[in-house]
């Protein structure tokens, strides 16, 4: 990445032997005379503001601060408070003041300024001459704060709270030792929904309140998300109607009247209502055209029908259909021409009645619903505070919170004193986003004017509102501030461009919109900046490209067109600048001009996409820096995907969802011919079932890291253009998961985290979408993300959108700034007299869009030497096809708003040519550095690719020899004559499902079975997921842990009916419920049967403890090069019957899971269950159709695998392990068969098929595999 940090946060600037410009200047807005700030001479006390325009060298500053506090203050590093919004800020912070330590200390021990920074020779001279320090005790002062750095104040500004609350726990009233939540918002969840419990489900509520409730879609997600919202913005006054206070109950209102009037006008209008209508139609002549009309009164009509339909009146409140009113008494008299006669019927009055009374007390519904707002803000926000003292957690806002309320509680002066003893200066760096509750904290300790405090910051740079920053908290701390100065050098852009810039904000005197919010000029700072030369073409430093007009019409291109076309030249320009730099056409200092010294900067992941993959096309490789949560990608939506199906791999449509992901790569032609193809599906079933038993046994990060490889993700996405991109999203969901895991360890918890997640907006440092690649590419980055940056050539091709919101959707509450500029949420939009909308909507439009223009600010000052933004007007299509949205962009309220008001600017009748006109103007007058052109439309033509490429154009050696064909199988995969062509890893768990048997008929003798016995079981791969999930949960010798497993275990099962087979009723609760009984009733016959395994005592599975028992134990065999031949010529001269094999060469692993392994008089044995339907009789599982069985299905293969996995497991951990004394053999329980009533001819257990390998077998089967360190 070739951005580095901007002048903002590092750089010296060069300083001129004679001192900095100083002294009184112009009146700021504060009241203040403003000064440029001369850092070795102002004043060090009271509340100094200081604005640092972009460039201007703010970090520097703050360093040479620090060290004059250090210095001729005296104070330590403990004492010097610097306070900063993000831990990369402060660490870069406390990085720069400690080398700016070192480099002052080297310079008084005889060396030279570091790096030519003119700063400490600068400072040492001032310190010498004016405040008569001493070089031994600067250097003994300087040692002792190096010494002591670790200890130094510099934090972010919830770490400040964090320290000040947990080094003052008793005076502030707070637990000794509290954890850091990152993220509150379970808490808050959990809250909203006991309020809910309590206030709403309780019972307690009104019909009508409760009705209002629901058509208002209120829940306590809503609540939690209102919830939310106040505690984040405490300060903020909430404005509610008038009444509030008297609404008592949830609704007070005389729902006897309602009642009364509503069956009144129901009764007339339903023996009437033709001769209703009739009546109006017929006085259409006196009445006024512009209100009555045919269309209108068979509107009014159908509004009647809908209010009057049923009978009750409470429900009817929620209908509010238009035109009601047209039938009504008042409206008929007001809408009566002059000497003409008013309609008359009874029906006219009644109506009336009902209206009115239909008013009151959906107005008094209404206030109760608010009431009941109220009450939760009120009582859950308290209760949220108290519980989490109580668990002693924390989170960030409390921090904030916590520290504001003790400083003006009762103990503020005690409190605040002690702050101020512990820190007696603060250095505040990017003040312009705070918030009240900060500003009041630095506020209460400092506001004496005692003891220094800077306030450092630029309004103009203030975008951060969706973060809770709040500007007006900045201005008014401007106008208590004691002394105001200003940053006029840019040490980051070059002059021409500076200029340029210049020329651009100051065209209108009212750029950023706001009151106080002023753009002063910069000048050139002295900091020496690279050289660029384009030998191409002339070009200025900030090129203004015009959206075209449509080729045929004439007239501006439609929005999407003109997005189009604005991506096109773009790309194109890049893909020029970088083919002429290979050509050493365009050179940086020398060098060729490189793809990481170009940024596109956009306001969103949805544009950067776009250039993207325009670049893509070019073959211009780039990457993307963007602010946005990872889990609003479309990453995180197709992992939910996957993670369903895994969950619940049973349920066709989640599968088919997850396999049509670009993930997993199939289109649904894919899909539909896979579910038509059995033998296919139930393999890959299987697979899913195995990455659930994974996620259950290893955890998620596991599993998914298995999935990733298993299924070839990542080679599918680094094929397409965004590869890199989706396959970084991948693996920073995959780490958020596994860490999310911890607090949520069951898998449908997790999986409802993750949406959860998707559902929030804002991101925190772990969940921004991460640097998908540090190679030499160009830059997409989102504004937000771009600020602090700095970057050589800088495109911005969307700031001419023009599209600004209305009131958010969503949420109760209207969020906006009162003529004082304090925060208020407003209530009251739906209450008649109490919300003014023009006013508010006013307000509401004029802090986003001077956001907005504080954004487009932050864009074209992140360039040093060249800027192109892309201007103009487009058309959208609304009633009519319109340039107006365009027009009133604020892009182009810079060039052609002067004059006007904001209100004013968005109401103008501007045309397109006024807008272009306006642009050509400002070219004029600034001169060659800004020139205003048509935007380039032309096709691109590929480039070599900006990616670096070693100097031979020869393949790279792989660092290892890795054999060709190495893969892991499974048991499956070898009897199915799977074949991977690369590193495919099938990890099925070799269920009996999985190998997809068909099974065998059932007797064709008729059986009345019981509703509840297993063998009415469903039959099918969801059928033998269950059964087996039932037998892995359960301690088979405690029945009353039983029903949960089962209840558990049927949930895959009951989620989706068709995945099953039984029968029309599978979904009934009856069926469900009898599930439960079946189940129960197996469980209860297969472990109580005695099963003769050739020991002392026959085995009872009820008698099997849990610590004798290893459940789906996993195994990777080594395989050196296991051929299918020689398996099966070994098979067949030891009698197995088997299927004949066919499979590749495993080179690998043979990997596995056992269902069951458990100790039983000394010996180990290996047990896997079997769901197979093989009848309804117990014939049926005798010995003869079990044989026929195993030996179709391979099945013998299978255990005699397992045997070799156990015998090396053994041999391992059993010192003195001999195979004929510690091997006991293999069970293989065909559950529907095993029950102690039933036996077979000879007397034994039906059901069971038991076998014991002898020694050869598994040594001689164990050596086709190769020796064990041959691949381990």
């Amino acid at each position: 990445m070739n951005s580095s940090t901007s002048q903002d946060n590092a750089g010296p600037p060069q300083i001129s032997s004679t001192p900095a410009r100083s002294g009184p200047g112009a009146v700021g807005p504060g009241g203040l005379s403003v000064s440029e700030l001369d850092v070795f001479s102002c004043p060090l006390d009271g509340i100094s503001l200081i604005e640092a325009s972009a460039g201007t060298g703010k970090t520097w500053n703050i360093c040479g601060l620090y060290l004059r506090l250090l210095l001729e203050r005296r104070l330590e590093v403990q004492g010097i408070l610097v306070v900063t919004f993000t831990k990369a800020a402060t660490a870069e912070l406390r990085e720069r003041i400690r080398q700016r330590i070192v480099d002052t200390l080297a310079f008084l021990h005889g060396g030279a300024s570091a790096a030519g920074d003119p700063f400490v020779p600068r400072l040492v001279g001032t310190l010498r001459s004016a405040r008569r320090l001493d070089d031994a005790e600067m250097v003994t002062r300087l040692e002792l704060a190096l010494a002591t750095f670790d200890e130094a104040a510099i934090f972010t500004i919830h770490g400040f709270c964090q320290r000040a609350l947990s080094d003052t726990p008793f005076t502030a009233q707070m637990p000794m030792a509290m954890e850091l939540l990152q993220d509150d918002s379970e808490l808050v969840q959990e809250a909203a929904n006991d309020f809910w419990r309590r206030r709403v489900a309780g019972d307690t509520l009104s019909p009508a309140l409760a009705t209002h409730l629901v058509k208002r879609k209120d829940s306590p997600e809503k609540f939690a998300r209102l919830l939310k919202r106040h505690l984040a913005k405490s300060t903020a006054t909430p404005k509610w109607p008038r009444g509030i206070d008297g609404i008592d109950s949830a609704a007070d209102f005389d729902t006897v009247a309602l009642s009364t009037a509503h069956a009144t006008a129901r009764a007339i209008w339903l023996s009437e209502r033709e001769t209703i209508i009739q009546c109006v139609i017929d006085a259409l002549p006196a009445l006024k055209a512009n209100i009555y009309k045919a269309d209108s009164l068979t509107d009014a009509a159908s509004a009647w029908d809908t209010v009057l339909q049923g009978h009750d009146a409470v429900a009817a409140l929620e209908v509010e259909p238009e035109k009601i009113d047209l039938l009504g008494q008042a409206r008929l008299q007001a809408g009566t021409k002059k000497s003409q006669t008013t309609p008359s019927h009874a029906f006219f009055d009644a109506a009336q009645t009902l209206l009115d009374v239909r008013a009151s007390a959906g107005q008094a519904v209404k206030i109760a619903r608010l009431r009941l707002l109220r009450d939760l803000l009120a009582q859950a926000g308290a209760a949220l505070r108290a519980g989490k003292r109580q668990r002693r957690v924390v989170a960030f806002d409390d921090m904030l919170f916590n520290l504001h309320e003790r400083l003006t509680g009762g103990d503020a002066p005690w409190l605040a004193g002690l702050l101020r003893e512990r820190f007696p200066a603060a250095l505040i760096d990017e003040f312009q986003d705070t918030d009240p509750l900060q500003f009041a904290i630095f506020k209460t300790v400092y506001g004496a004017g005692t003891h220094p405090l800077f306030l450092v910051g630029d309004p103009k740079q203030a975008i951060y509102s969706f973060r809770n920053a709040d500007l007006h908290t900045y201005l008014q701390a401007r106008a208590q501030s004691s002394a105001e100065y200003t940053l006029v050098d840019n040490q980051r852009s070059t002059g021409p461009l500076l200029d340029a810039l210049n020329g651009l904000f100051c065209a209108n005197p009212q750029a950023f919109m706001l009151p106080g919010l002023d753009y002063r000029k910069v000048g050139l700072g002295t900091k020496s900046r690279k050289v660029l030369v384009d030998a191409t073409q002339p070009r200025a430093p900030l090129q203004v490209w015009t959206l075209p007009n449509d080729a045929a019409s004439g007239v501006p291109m439609m929005k999407k067109d003109a997005q189009q076309a604005v991506v096109q030249a773009i790309t194109t320009e890049i893909a020029r600048l970088l083919a002429a730099a290979q050509r050493g056409e365009i050179t940086l200092d020398g060098k060729p001009l490189r793809a990481g010294d170009v940024a596109v900067l956009v306001r969103s992941h949805a544009e950067g996409s776009l250039v993207r993959q325009a670049l893509s096309m070019l073959d211009v490789g780039s990457v993307e820096l963007s602010q946005a949560s990872i889990f609003r990608s479309p990453d995180a939506e197709e992992l939910d995907r996957v993670l369903a199906a895994v969950l619940e791999p049973a349920r066709e449509g989640r599968l088919k969802t997850a396999l049509c992901t670009e993930a997993m790569g199939l289109d649904a032609a894919a899909v539909d011919a896979l579910i038509g193809d059995e033998s296919k599906l139930l393999a890959t079933v299987q697979r899913f079932v195995s990455y659930r038993e994974t996620w259950l046994q290893r955890g998620v990060g596991f599993m998914l890291r298995q999935w990733l490889a298993a299924e070839h993700v990542a080679e599918r996405m680094l094929v397409r253009g965004d590869g890199e991109r989706r396959l970084t999203n991948l693996l920073h969901l995959i780490e958020c998961l596994h860490q999310a895991a911890a607090a949520h360890p069951a898998p449908d918890a997790l999986l409802r985290w993750l949406q959860e997640q998707g559902r929030d907006e804002r991101a925190d440092d772990a969940t921004q979408l991460r640097l998908e690649s540090d190679q030499n590419l160009v830059q997409i980055v989102t504004i937000h993300k771009s600020k602090g940056l700095e970057y050589d050539i800088v495109f911005c091709p969307f700031l001419w959108n023009g599209r600004l919101g209305g009131f958010p959707d969503g949420l109760d509450g209207v969020e906006y700034h009162d003529d004082d500029g304090h925060a208020v949420i407003d209530y009251c939009k739906d209450f008649e007299g109490e919300f003014d909308e023009a006013d508010v909507k006013a307000r509401v439009k004029l802090e986003a869009s001077a956001e907005s223009l504080r954004l487009i600010y932050v864009a074209l000052t992140r360039a040093v030497h060249r800027c192109v933004l892309v201007a103009g007007c487009y058309r959208v299509k609304g009633k009519s096809t319109s340039a107006t949205e365009s027009t009133h962009s604020l892009l182009n309220w810079l060039v052609a708003g002067a004059g006007q008001s904001p209100p004013a600017w968005f109401e103008s009748k501007n045309d397109p040519a006024t807008i272009a006109a306006a642009w050509h103007r400002l070219a004029t007058r600034a001169g060659p550095h800004l020139a205003v052109s048509p935007l380039p439309i032309e096709s691109g033509t590929p480039v070599p690719a900006t990616r670096p490429l070693p100097e031979m154009f020869e393949a790279l050696t792989p660092p290892r020899h890795m054999p060709p064909g190495w893969w892991i199988g499974s048991y499956s995969g070898l009897v199915s004559g799977w074949e991977s062509s690369a590193t495919h890893e099938q990890a099925a768990a070799d269920h009996d499902l999985r190998v997809g048997p068909t099974e065998a008929s059932a007797t064709t003798t008729a059986v009345r079975l019981d509703d509840d016995d297993i063998l009415r079981f469903p039959r099918g791969p969801a059928a033998g997921v269950c059964l087996h999930s039932v037998f892995e949960r359960i301690d088979f010798s405690n029945p009353a842990g039983w029903p949960s497993a089962i209840t558990a275990a049927l949930r895959s099962l009951h989620a989706d009916g068709p995945a099953v087979d039984s029968g029309p009723a599978s979904n009934s609760d009856l069926w469900q419920a009898q599930h439960v009984r079946m189940l129960q009733g197996m469980l209860a016959d297969v472990l109580a049967t005695a099963l003769p395994v050739g020991t002392n005592r026959p085995l009872v599975l009820s008698d099997l403890p849990l610590n004798r028992r290893l459940t789906e134990l996993e195994f990777h065999l080594p395989s050196h090069r296991l051929e299918a031949a020689a398996l099966n010529e070994r098979l067949s001269s030891f009698g197995y019957a088997v299927p004949r094999l066919a499979f590749t060469a495993l080179r690998g692993f043979l990997k596995g899971f056992i269902d069951l392994v458990f100790e039983h008089d000394g010996r180990f044995f290996i047990l896997d269950w079997k769901s197979n339907h093989l009848g309804d009789t117990p014939t049926d599982y005798a010995r003869a159709p079990l044989a026929k069985v195993m030996a179709e299905q391979g099945y013998h293969l299978q255990y005699l695998l397992y045997s070799v996995a156990l015998d090396r497991y053994l041999r391992r951990r059993l010192p003195d392990y001999r195979p004929q004394q510690h091997f006991g053999g293999v069970l293989y329980l065909f559950v529907r068969g095993v029950r102690p009533s039933w036996t077979t001819d000879e007397g034994l257990p039906t059901g069971l098929f038991f076998h014991r390998p002898t020694p050869a077998v598994i040594e001689s089967l164990s050596a086709l595999f190769g020796p064990v360190e041959v691949l381990a």
